[in-house]
């Protein structure tokens, strides 16, 4: 009863969506609701929207403003961003668009040279954005709105639109607990630390690989590098997902840094189950590991160097493994998790 109106995808934020993967994967027109999704209800362009836009357009994207407001209204916050410097080219607007009528989501197709296929509607309500995206066979993401304080009327939706977000949640939910949650990401990303947090909220088990590969090696890890060599430490590390993909259920695993360099490994990380990459900048890693002496690959004189150079050459393949991105920079672990929680 309820999947018409369940979003193909949820965000905390338009800003958080990752526009550049979804681009790399074939996705060309962008269509916004403007208030509570960009920005307050009623407010000008802003810096963050004027910053998102250029960004965008200047990936490729075409653009769309899809509002149920009346023109001046659509028309001030279009203004807002060719004031601030915005190529509005490939940006359009449409007014009075009377959501969740199909008439103008297939408007601004138009107007973008885009379908069905390649666009995307991004807004902050469940009976007109996400339902109208949906009549229409657009891929739909819902995102959490800017401001709560809203016209009576909205309030109201609101209260429908939580039961109608309960059962999608549980349903979800009911997919995910029969499968696993696999965290990758540069050393000193949060993943340990992510990990737990969601494993104690979720009644799921916590499992690390470096952990368990130092359980069955019965040595740490850096003794195995020094020793046997990356090499072996890499087998080990293939051997071990091998075996999480076999037995392992309702689990929260962690894996080593390296683990995805291997085509192999991120083949079955994805079949272990739903797999986020955890992101976080060089700056944050290194303040993170500077008395860290435990890392391997990090015993160098310029440590801060040899973050640099890993991480650029692991990003694109962190991005390749996983199925979402998670920023951590600046968050605090509940934040972390309750983006997690949005996203799988």
């Amino acid at each position: 009863m309820f999947k018409m109106f369940y979003p193909a995808g949820m965000a905390g934020s338009s800003y958080d969506i990752e526009y550049e993967e979804l681009y790399k994967k074939g996705y060309r027109g962008l269509i916004y609701d403007i208030d509570n999704t960009l920005v307050e209800h009623n407010a000008d362009c802003n810096e963050a929207a004027s910053k998102l836009f250029a960004r965008l357009t200047g990936t490729g994207y075409k653009i769309c403003l899809l509002s149920n407001n009346k023109e001046p209204r659509v028309r001030r916050f279009y203004d807002g961003l060719i004031r601030s410097g915005v190529d509005v080219t490939n940006i359009f607007y449409i007014f009075d668009a009377k959501k969740p009528s199909r008439k103008n989501y297939r408007r601004a197709m138009k107007l973008m040279g885009t379908d069905s296929k390649n666009t995307i509607f991004i807004g902050d309500q469940l009976f007109t954005d996400v339902y109208g995206a949906n009549r229409t066979g657009i891929r739909s993401f819902l995102v959490r709105p800017i401001n709560k304080r809203e016209e009576i009327q909205i309030v109201l939706k609101r209260h429908l639109e939580r039961m109608v977000l309960h059962f999608y949640k549980q349903d979800r939910w009911e997919k995910l607990k029969e499968s696993n949650l696999v965290l990758i990401g540069f050393m000193g990303s949060g993943k340990s630390t992510v990990g737990r947090a969601l494993a104690k909220k979720w009644s799921f088990t916590f499992v690390d690989t470096d952990s368990l590969i130092e359980e069955i090696e019965g040595t740490s890890i850096s003794k195995i590098f020094e020793t046997k060599g990356e090499e072996y430490f890499r087998e080990c590390e293939t051997e071990t997902v091998k075996k999480l993909v076999k037995k392992y259920k309702r689990h929260i695993i962690s894996v080593g840094g390296g683990t995805p360099l291997r085509a192999e490994n991120r083949k079955l990380l994805k079949n272990a189950g739903f797999v986020i990459y955890l992101k976080a900048s060089p700056e944050t890693i290194i303040e993170r590991l500077k008395n860290d002496t435990t890392r391997p690959l990090l015993q160098r004189e310029d440590k801060e160097a040899a973050v640099r150079e890993l991480l650029e050459k692991r990003e694109p393949v962190y991005q390749e493994a996983a199925h979402i991105r998670v920023n951590t920079d600046n968050k605090t672990i509940d934040e972390i998790v309750n983006e997690i929680e949005l996203s799988v």
